[in-house]
């Protein structure tokens, strides 16, 4: 190969990343599902930010608030893709992500921090507090279904909503692992007035919450009545079983 030709496809392929390091953010929406919606967006296609961003879950729409990216190209090929940061007031949410060929996501350095309110548009729970969420690892499929997930969960202040107003509970936290029989893990209190210990497990799109509680937040008038229809007295307290899918 002459010198002037591998001095003209040198130039050639400065050119293309040049032209694609300048690709503005505002592509990012042709790549993103129905279920993301963004706005105000600012920056590269490869490393951005938009102003508001949501997500639809489960036909409800959660926030994001303001979101900055960073898609690494090598990670489009091998290992992950892109890193994500959002912050919406005192929610913050932290990860890396990539996919594979048959669609399915792959996260990783997962931390979130947020309020637990909205999860009762997904599990009838009336409760308040604060939910901390490491992953150190997890599997996503392609319907959107977690199919692994290494890490822990941490419900801290955590309050039972009733009409006579809120029952303190106390700060609670389940390890994730993943086995034969989906993501699961131990629920424990690290502590509160309320005792509680059981196993939560998410298999496929099911999942199943059994717990004792015990102590003396279980005597409050208020909480009995919360818990009244859910729950089933025992010598100790009460159980709680609960199953449903996604």
């Amino acid at each position: 190969m002459s010198f002037a030709r591998s001095l003209t496809i040198a130039g050639v392929a400065i050119f293309l990343i040049l032209l694609l390091a300048r690709l503005p953010a505002a592509l990012i929406t042709a790549v993103l599902p129905p279920s993301v919606s963004v706005s105000s967006l600012q920056g590269s296609f490869w490393r951005g930010s938009a102003g508001y961003a949501q997500v639809q879950l489960q036909g409800k729409w959660f926030a994001l608030g303001r979101v900055s990216w960073r898609i690494k190209p090598l990670g489009l090929v091998v290992g992950d893709a892109i890193e994500v940061k959002s912050d919406w007031g005192k929610q913050s949410i932290a990860a890396a992500a990539g996919a594979s060929v048959n669609g399915d996501i792959h996260l990783s350095d997962v931390a979130l921090t947020t309020r637990v309110d909205w999860i009762r548009d997904l599990i009838p729970l009336y409760i308040a507090g604060e939910l901390k969420l490491t992953i150190v690892d997890a599997e996503i499929s392609a319907d959107g279904v977690p199919s692994r997930a290494e890490g822990r969960i941490v419900w801290e202040n955590a309050a039972w909503q009733a009409q006579g107003g809120d029952v303190s509970l106390g700060t609670y936290a389940i390890d994730l692992t993943t086995g034969a029989n989906g993501i699961s893990g131990d629920i424990v209190t690290l502590k509160g007035a309320l005792e509680l210990s059981g196993q939560f497990n998410l298999d496929g799109n099911r999942y199943a919450v059994k717990a004792d509680l015990s102590g003396p937040a279980v005597r409050n008038e208020a909480f009995q009545q919360a818990i009244a229809l859910m729950a089933v007295p025992t010598g100790s307290g009460y159980r709680i079983d609960l199953s449903g899918t996604l």
